[in-house]
């Protein structure tokens, strides 16, 4: 049996670099730790607004709205001594962390805390708030837009070229309530963030829709009168003259129809040779109203069995 020859040179595979990590235990204790420093961590930062609540929030005091980013509620942006920055989602426990370049020392006066939510699959970071910024409580002692300026300076802060990030970090733009209308979309969840301390957000849907009346007009049916029907008429001879293929058209009733006229010479044969064994009883035939001899015309002879069609059908002698 012969050996296989395998090359020793080595070789240089790229290796998969994960765009995410999972929060280990000491990540997670760390972060725990924040809720006995800042206790309003605990809270909810989003709340469902009921119907019942839409009209005062609207009549009273600044308000700021954008879309709601993502159907899940709102996470934790942290930023830990120590630590990577990461997403955390208090609700569901879990989070991850980011391939995110800080200056040396970024979090050495403090943790920083904002609202965000993330698009993994868009690779889309929008950061809507800062509640803690480098140590400092925003959320008890800064009204929204105090603590969007906040959020703007600590962006700022921030180095722009990040080539190991694999998602793109926005800030949100909140709009004025006067320049809501400009924007608005009710098909959509929208964020409602009064300009209070310590003021949770609303998600808020426009599920209330104006009724609007619809007249009921029903259906009329009306027979066109270039409807097609199949039209079967009784052919019989006309004796009253003495010439050859000449024949008289009669509808179901025994009404006359008149005259017939013959689409073919094959045709005229045809009809003669049938007549012969019909003892004058007629044949049933088919008609088509030709117009520019006023009467009908036999397109074709029928089977013997072939229901006449009553005289309502052949209207257009009235025409």
């Amino acid at each position: 049996m012969s050996k296989s020859i395998t090359s020793t040179a080595p070789r240089f595979e790229k290796q998969h670099v994960p765009r995410f990590h999972r929060l280990d235990t000491a990540h997670i204790s760390a972060i725990e730790s924040l809720y006995k420093s800042y206790p309003f961590l605990k809270d909810r930062m989003e709340i469902h607004m009921p119907f019942s609540r839409a009209k005062p929030t609207f009549s009273t005091g600044t308000l700021w709205l954008w879309p709601k980013f993502d159907r899940r509620p709102v996470g934790y942006l942290v930023f830990l001594e120590g630590f990577a920055p990461c997403i955390w989602y208090p609700e569901r426990q879990e989070g991850m962390t980011f391939r995110w370049q800080l200056p040396p020392n970024f979090s050495l006066h403090g943790p920083t805390v904002c609202l965000a939510n993330i698009l993994a699959g868009e690779s889309l970071l929008q950061i809507e708030d800062i509640v803690i910024h480098q140590g400092k409580d925003q959320w008890s002692t800064k009204t929204f837009s105090e603590r969007w300026l906040s959020l703007g300076e600590f962006w700022q802060s921030i180095p722009s070229d990040q080539p190991l990030l694999a998602f793109k970090p926005q800030i949100v733009k909140p709009l004025a309530l006067s320049d809501w209308s400009s924007h608005y979309d009710p098909s959509i969840y929208w964020i409602i963030q009064p300009d209070h301390q310590r003021q949770p957000r609303w998600y808020w849907k426009d599920t209330v829709t104006e009724r609007v009346h619809v007249n009921y007009i029903a259906p009329v049916l009306k027979r066109s009168a270039d409807m097609a029907v199949l039209l079967c008429a009784n052919c019989m001879p006309y004796t009253k003259m003495n010439l050859p293929d000449t024949y008289s058209l009669f509808s179901q009733e025994g009404e006359n129809l008149g005259m017939a006229s013959i689409a073919s010479m094959n045709l005229s044969m045809d009809l003669r040779e049938k007549m012969k064994s019909q003892m004058g009883l007629g044949l049933p035939v088919e008609v088509r109203w030709n117009d520019a001899f006023r009467k009908y015309q036999i397109v074709r002879i029928m089977p013997v069995e072939s229901p006449i069609t009553t005289a309502s059908f052949f209207y257009h002698l009235h025409l």
